[in-house]
């Protein structure tokens, strides 16, 4: 099991017979280096799982895009985590899982759900309604409008109902039951957990 070097992971080459060929690095326990039959050569992690006994293997990354160094780095990083009672690989699927949900969350904006309101909803509705109820919510909140609607609060609401209100009372209030009933409509489909309009008052 020789110290891996740039030199000698260029050098690495399949036996005859073989699709891969799996070598590690004797200055770093756990850092493996794979070679494929297209030439590819990955880096990997692999230690045991205290709870099944089983070995467990991560692709780190190709030579080239990362360093040996920067492999070595990774694979300490990951042992350590395992002698400390951490499970490595689902960690990594509960971050991935939550950085989904983020993206998801925030590819909904609040311009968005208000077209999804307009084109998916408001048709049952009267064409004054549904004309007025859109350029109402896009008058007020012209400047959240491509924040996520999950970001939205209660204190943006307010701030802005109460900018209309100053000029236009009757409107602020319309505005608000616009925004609710958007809200809620969103919220009855399991887009967004919270209606910011919900607890508001003109």
């Amino acid at each position: 099991m020789p110290k891996l070097t740039d030199r000698g992971i260029s050098a690495l080459k399949l036996k005859e017979g073989q699709k891969d060929r799996l070598v590690f690095d004797s200055a770093c326990p756990g850092l493996g280096v794979r070679i494929t039959a297209r030439g590819g050569r990955i880096f990997i992690a692999q230690w045991t799982d205290p709870a099944t006994k089983r070995k467990v293997r991560e692709p780190l990354g190709a030579w080239g895009n990362i360093t040996i160094d920067q492999a070595r780095d990774a694979v300490r990083a990951r042992l350590g985590a395992v002698a400390k009672g951490i499970d490595v690989r689902g960690e990594r699927e509960r971050l991935k899982h939550e950085d989904q949900q983020r993206r998801k969350v925030d590819a909904l904006t609040f311009e968005r759900l208000v077209a999804n309101w307009e084109n998916l909803h408001l048709g049952q509705r009267r064409e004054r309604y549904r004309e007025e109820a859109v350029r109402a919510i896009r008058f007020a909140f012209a400047d959240l409008l491509k924040q996520p609607a999950a970001r939205i609060t209660r204190d943006d609401v307010r701030e802005r109902l109460d900018r209309v209100a100053r000029t236009k009372p009757a409107m602020a209030g319309r505005t608000l039951a616009y925004g609710r009933a958007a809200y809620r409509w969103t919220q009855k489909r399991g887009e967004v957990a919270e209606n910011p309009f919900r607890t508001c008052r003109r």
